[in-house]
């Protein structure tokens, strides 16, 4: 019984000092979860609890924490009034007092993929020292998907048509549903997930179909984690049909042929006129060379007939 009680006796000695130890005059509550949207800024919030109104601030640290060790350049430090960083990106909000509460959040801007996970706050006061972690989960949203059809054009019933469905830049990795007018399709369909280099991923979904003309309208619909939707619809047009491109080529050479005849037209008009214009002058010439030329020989031959007449009366 003896070595019973003394058992007892140590084990509440313990508990005592564990408690005196972790220092019950202060407590740090973090919010569970916080959400972050990819390139956007990113709030981590927690609170520190005291039993005194007043105390003094040591020292102050965030970061992210990886099996219970602070990584990266993600360490934030609050010491003798003032943050410093090791990546700009991190800063600390406005810390906020009210009465025994002192709330404090870490701002992550242009957040990233990588920076989801766990981060600890650690707070060391003239009352005690005390730590809480909370984690960030970030999200980046799909852009809106975009179909394409193999073939795109002179589609006729009963023909198989690949369809393609493209979707970009978003995480976490998301889904691809098809759907025709009366069922889900997406059994039918295959998917590819492409991650890039920033951690976001790039999705893209193939359905073959054997067209029909009472079911030529698809649609894919880009799901995520959380049940956001973006969603695209395409119009499978049956029967013979021009390319949009061979449509403006024609187009094109026809402005093309227009014009030139235009052009040869008035430059055949500009000749032709200029032609008639100096024939006109020329003809206009003639008379008046003519009538000089006859009246010069007309006086050559009066005056010869006037010479004779004169030699005549003096012989």
């Amino acid at each position: 019984m003896a070595l019973s009680g003394m058992l007892y006796w140590a084990i509440g000695i313990a508990a005592i000092q564990a408690v005196y130890c972790q220092g019950n005059f202060i407590k740090v509550e973090c919010d569970p979860e916080n959400q972050g949207v990819y390139s956007q800024q990113a709030v981590l919030n927690c609170k520190v609890v005291s039993i005194k109104k007043d105390f003094q601030i040591i020292k102050m640290i965030w970061c992210k924490v990886e099996a219970d060790k602070c990584v990266g350049k993600t360490m934030l430090t609050f010491e003798n009034g003032k943050w410093s960083a090791e990546d700009a990106r991190f800063s600390s909000g406005a810390l906020e007092w009210n009465e025994k509460e002192l709330s404090v959040s870490l701002l992550v801007q242009k957040t990233q993929v990588s920076d989801q996970g766990s981060y600890r706050f650690m707070i060391s006061t003239d009352t005690g020292y005390e730590k809480g972690n909370t984690y960030l989960r970030v999200t980046a949203p799909y852009s809106v998907p975009v179909i394409s059809s193999v073939p795109g054009i002179n589609i006729e019933d009963s023909m198989p048509v690949t369809l393609t469905c493209n979707a970009s830049g978003g995480y976490p990795p998301g889904q691809i549903h098809w759907f025709d007018q009366l069922s889900n399709r997406t059994n039918s369909s295959a998917l590819s997930t492409i991650p890039t280099q920033d951690g976001r991923f790039n999705l893209s979904s193939v359905f073959i179909t054997t067209v029909s003309s009472s079911l030529a309208l698809y649609k894919c619909v880009v799901v995520n984690d959380k049940m956001d939707k973006q969603r695209a619809e395409y119009q499978l047009t049956i029967g013979p049909e021009k390319q949009e491109g061979t449509k403006n080529a024609t187009a094109i050479t026809a402005v093309f042929i227009v014009v030139g005849a235009l052009a040869a037209g008035i430059l055949i008009l500009y000749i032709y006129r200029r032609q008639s214009r100096a024939g006109a002058r020329r003809e206009s010439m003639f008379p008046i060379m003519g009538n000089t030329w006859f009246q010069a020989q007309q006086e050559e031959k009066d005056e010869h007939e006037k010479t004779m007449e004169e030699g005549e009366a003096t012989g």
